[in-house]
């Protein structure tokens, strides 16, 4: 799920008339570069998703690992199917249904005693040894009896004299039903919601 230096993409956005108001783009767009929750009605705008490349298959040409950015995509697919963020196979214990969910502190917003909104994937009890090793540092464990789709993080624009950019905010919570805010996002990561969290031992 780690991004390498030769996936990350630098292509320039720019705003465009939409539906009478103006959104956030890409100046080369394509229908893919918007996302939307899985439940979407038809009319929702949906957020711009922040391109990357996928160069885990060709290990010459990937760079450098970048630990701390996360690669958009495949951090999605980790979310949408639970899979695990280090060995990308189900996450999801199939002798409980629960789903072990390693939480850190800069990761993790509490919202009541059992839930809570992240958007750091699943890692299977296989892969917790070598996740909390290598990777993360300042962590709970805990197991989830649920997740539903709560939103992304993003970066926040505004348009500035003839369009041009101009940087709000980085690295916000933008609910998917805030659709005030969906069409100034450039989404860097999916946000769930874990409901029934235990912490483990």
């Amino acid at each position: 799920m780690i991004a390498y230096t030769n996936e990350l993409v630098a292509d320039r956005i720019t705003f465009e008339p939409y539906a009478g108001k103006l959104r956030l783009t890409y100046e080369n767009a394509n229908a893919g570069d918007w996302v939307r929750r899985p439940s979407a009605k038809a009319w929702e705008p949906g957020v711009l998703r922040a391109r990357v490349h996928d160069l885990r298959d060709s290990p010459a040409r990937c760079g450098p690992e970048r630990m701390r950015t996360l690669h958009v995509r495949r951090q999605w697919l980790c979310m949408n199917k639970l899979l695990c963020q280090v060995c990308a196979r189900p996450a999801t214990d199939p002798r409980t249904g629960l789903i072990p969910w390693l939480l850190p502190e800069t990761a993790f917003e509490r919202t009541s005693l059992k839930t809570g909104r992240t958007h750091a994937p699943p890692t299977c009890w296989d892969c917790i040894p070598k996740a909390t090793e290598e990777w993360l540092q300042g962590v709970g464990l805990c197991t989830v009896a649920e997740v539903r789709p709560a939103g992304v993080l993003a970066d926040l624009y505004r348009p500035g004299v003839l369009r041009a950019l101009v940087s709000t905010m980085r690295n916000v919570f933008v609910a998917w039903d805030d659709y005030q805010h969906h069409r100034y996002a450039l989404a860097t990561s999916q946000v769930v919601e874990l409901e029934g969290i235990r912490s483990v031992l």
